[in-house]
This record gives structure tokens, sequence and C-alpha cells, in this order.
């Protein structure tokens, strides 16, 4: 490859957000460019939305609407989209200094078999005439993140008399997943598919369920030979399947 690819540093913890699908305009980012000549741009929303000012910030992946440059090499990031492409998850991760990576089509990506998932790699970014053995080997893991389904969203639970409870869910798409009225998202996965996790006051994992469309039951029998009575509110985790990499990402929920 020729050109590196820029980043920056965070210089401030970048806060949790709740409502994830709407512009963050409560919390900044502030980096310390690490790339030079590396500028941010502020953009309009829609151009944002469409797409520009793309970061990967430690495991969070955001867009950011206005740029501010307070010194030479620090910018602060603000009116934010946060938790893109799924990684909502990764909201509560973030510390000072990791790093802040713009993502550019144009930046190398190196594409694994699905038979390295799981398995360490070792690299060496060598300039051209040096020794491979002077850099430091940088230890890797692929665990295909960008392969298993999103966290599914708006979960629901309702109780019949008799305790039973009946869980909901909208399910989500990683890719061609354009709002269309009448037509549901694509599954992109070989089939539906869903594990619930029951889980107890220490988190430990009490009963599985299994379905293949976004509803499960779990019954008050079952709630009493798992806990010992019906329960008024059950802790789950809940995660689409995909047939290339096993569970997807987690949803959690008290119902």
């Amino acid at each position: 490859i020729t050109t590196a690819a820029p980043w920056a540093k965070a210089k401030s913890v970048l806060a949790v957000h709740e409502r994830w699908g709407v512009w963050d305009e409560d919390n900044v980012l502030e980096v310390f460019i690490q790339s030079p000549g590396l500028e941010f741009e502020s953009r309009t929303e829609l151009e944002v939305l469409d797409g520009a000012n793309l970061l990967l910030v430690g495991q969070e992946i955001i867009q950011f609407a206005e740029a501010e440059q307070l010194s030479a090499s620090e910018w602060r990031l603000s009116k934010l989209l946060r938790g893109r492409r799924g990684t909502e998850w990764a909201m509560s991760t973030h510390q000072v200094g990791e790093t802040v990576l713009v993502l550019d089509p144009a930046t190398l990506t190196r594409v694994s078999s699905l038979d390295e998932v799981g398995l360490p790699r070792f690299y060496r970014a060598v300039s051209i005439g040096s020794d491979p053995s002077l850099p430091e080997a940088v230890s890797f893991t692929n665990e295909a993140a960008s392969l298993k389904p999103y966290a599914p969203v708006h979960i629901r639970g309702s109780r019949n008399g008799g305790g039973d409870l009946t869980i909901t869910w909208v399910r989500r798409t990683r890719f061609s997943g354009d709002w269309r009225d009448l037509v549901d998202v694509p599954l992109n996965e070989a089939s539906e598919a869903y594990e619930i996790d029951v889980l107890n006051g220490t988190g430990q994992v009490v009963r599985t369920l299994s379905s293949t469309s976004p509803s499960a039951a779990y019954s008050a029998a079952d709630q009493t030979a798992d806990f010992g009575a019906s329960q008024s509110a059950i802790d789950l985790a809940i995660y689409q399947l995909s047939a290339s990499v096993g569970r997807g990402f987690e949803a959690r929920a008290i119902l």
C-alpha cells in the first residue's frame, strides 16, 4: 500500500447517548491529529445521512456534522450520529487516547476467510527496504464483526392471566436496510433464527429459548422450573443467528 489510514487519538471520553438512533447534540469528541495534514470538515445533515464523516472511535462507528479546529493538532467534533452500522453496543467502551480512524473506502481492507475467524494472526507494518524483523508484531483476532447480525430492537413483553410471557422484537439488517413503505428489510441470512437467553439475578443463563420468527414464549411453568415461581420481571438477552458466524450482537431487556 502507498497511503496510510488517516487517524487521530481521542482527547476526551465519548459518553453514552441513550437515544443512539437520533442526533447526539449533548456530547462532543475532541481529538489529537496523528496523521500529518489531516483536517476535518463540517457537513450538512443530509450529507452526513448520505454517509459523510464516518469514523471508527474505539469500537463504535460514528458520524459528525460539525468540526471545529481548536489548535494546530486539536479538533472538536459535534452533532454526532452514534452506534452506526450496529455498533451501539460499543458506546460504553470509550476511553481517553483510543484510536479515532477515518473510514475511507480507499483505506486498505484485508478480507479474511471464515476459516480464520477466532484465530489470532500477527501483523507487522514494514516500510520498503526495511528489515521485516524490526517492527513490533501486533496480534489481531478476527471476530467477524461485520458478519454478525445487528442486535434486535423494540423488545416488548406481554403476560396473560396465567403468567405466560410473550416476547416480541424487531429484527434489523446489515445492508439494504432502506426504509421503504410496505416492504420489510431483507433478511440477509440463510434463514431467520434467534436465541433468547433467560438470565438469573447474577447474569447466569438458566434457559435458552429458540425461535424462527421475531417472537418467543416463556411459559409460567418454565418460569417456575427455573426460578421456583412465576416472575414479574425477567432479564433477557436476544440474539439473531447467522449461519456463518453464529450469534449476532446482544440485545438486553428486562420484561
